[in-house]
């Protein structure tokens, strides 16, 4: 009895911990994931291994820098939804939640980038030091909406190397945002 007690015990506080654990993204991932007009891409820690591992034998400066941006990453997400163009209420509303995902208590927006009916929003999450730990684009276009997470330790100014590598559909995103850091100041 007093086994049980103790393993209820724990029970009730590690539940909540472990709930916690799941990110925001975690959960509209299961909840659409297999959905018509869904998209869902997941690579684990143990696939960015694999990687690494397929790049060992090449030893090129490029090589082993990038085999150091992603030996810090711990997982990538991507959720995409090609939008119904005769439901674009439901577009709306689909768009609303993933955006009520990342609260601005939480995750920084970095910036915003508008090209013709594109719309990309970067957002950072950091620890206590400062570190991102994750980074997320939103992006609304006129075709589909598109969320993507990469988590990890990341450093900024390898992001847009790490969408380039990777060539995962949704990363593309990120070189816009890296395309409009970079841009030399406009001209007064």
């Amino acid at each position: 009895m007093k086994t049980r007690i103790i393993t209820l015990f724990f029970a009730a506080f590690l539940i909540p911990l472990l709930m916690n654990a799941q990110s925001p993204l975690d959960k509209v991932f299961s909840k659409y994931s297999g959905q018509d007009k869904f998209t869902t891409v997941s690579i684990s820690k143990e696939m960015f291994t694999q990687i690494l591992a397929m790049a060992a034998n090449q030893n090129d400066s490029s090589s082993r820098e990038m085999k150091g941006i992603i030996d810090k990453l711990t997982g990538l997400k991507v959720l995409t939804y090609d939008i119904d163009t005769t439901d674009f209420t439901k577009a709306v509303s689909i768009y609303n939640e993933w955006a009520a995902l990342f609260p601005a208590a939480t995750y920084k927006e970095l910036m915003a980038v508008t090209e013709g009916r594109n719309n990309y929003k970067f957002m950072t999450k950091q620890d206590a030091d400062g570190k991102i730990s994750e980074i997320v684009m939103l992006m609304k276009g006129r075709k589909e909406l598109v969320v993507l997470s990469i988590t990890g330790v990341i450093d900024m100014s390898n992001v847009s190397r790490i969408s380039r590598s990777l060539g995962i559909h949704g990363m593309e995103g990120f070189q816009k945002m890296h395309d409009h850091h970079t841009a030399p100041p406009a001209k007064k």
